[in-house]
């Protein structure tokens, strides 16, 4: 099963990503030595300062302005 991988070759100071089975070197791309494979933070972006989705903080807002506004009403 092919995973994606993250590189460095040290030699050229290249960093890349490969889809490839579990190996531990590949030949660099830029300089043609070989690179070794490196351990990486996945790369999430979450949107909004907070870290919610913005959907989810619009529905929430949404839910909480249309109570607000049926009590105003019954008032």
């Amino acid at each position: 099963m092919r995973k994606l991988f993250e590189f460095h070759c040290s030699h050229c100071d290249n960093y890349f990503e490969e889809l490839t089975e579990y190996t531990q070197h590949l030949t660099c791309p830029s300089c043609g030595k070989t690179a070794s494979k490196i351990i990486s933070t996945p790369r999430v972006h979450l949107e909004g300062w907070s870290g919610s989705f913005p959907g989810a903080a619009m529905a929430w807002e949404k839910k909480h302005r249309s109570r607000s506004q049926s009590k105003e009403t019954d008032e």
